[in-house]
This record gives structure tokens, sequence and C-alpha cells, in this order.
């Protein structure tokens, strides 16, 4: 499982990791920041993007990534109000909320 990460904080960066990283090999994670991830959609799509739902571009974005590469589920995270809107594959930019925690995201990324 290829798990893109998009701009977050440090801190919240890093527990991220620690939440993906305890699946070992079968979730790798790359870090790119917002500004590029479009164009490395392109060249080879992970399986899962997960961004900050907080960031001024972040719900934007979601929607873009969702409605442009349907393949791609999208999970985009708010540390403001600990949830989640889920956009899964081939949904054409729908989505749904969540509450937020470990447990969740990491379910979410794996199903």
């Amino acid at each position: 499982m290829r798990v893109l990460m998009g701009d977050f904080g440090a801190i919240v960066r890093l527990g991220l990791r620690d939440v993906l990283d305890s699946e070992g090999d079968r979730v790798a994670t790359l870090e790119t920041p917002n500004a590029k991830i479009v164009a490395g959609l392109t060249q080879r799509p992970p399986d899962v993007v997960v961004l900050d739902l907080d960031s001024p571009d972040g719900p934007c974005l979601a929607f873009r990534i969702a409605s442009e590469f349907p393949a791609v589920k999208v999970l985009a995270c708010s540390a403001v109000e600990p949830t989640m809107r889920v956009y899964p594959p081939f949904h054409n930019g729908e989505s749904y909320t969540v509450d937020l925690n470990p447990e969740v995201l990491l379910s979410a990324v794996l199903e």
C-alpha cells in the first residue's frame, strides 16, 4: 500500500507517520508538498493520499484529487476538530466525515 502525505505541521506529520509506520511493510509512506502532489499523481499514483483539511488549500485539493484521479482514495484530516473527510475511490469527489483517531485512520488507509 502506497500512501502519499501532503503538507502537515511537523508534530502532526510525525504522529501520522507513527500510526502508518506501525503497519511495517504493509504501508509505504511518502511525503510531498501540496504544490507538487497533483504532478506526482500523474507519474505513479499512490493508493491513498492523506491531506491536512485545516490547510488553506486542503479541502479544494482533496476534492480535486478525488475528482481527477478517481482510483485514489483521499483522506483529509483535521486537527482543529478531530475529524477526517474520506473520499472513497470511484465516487466522483463525494465524501463523508468520520471522527478521527489512530484506529479509524489506519482502518481507512487499509480498507
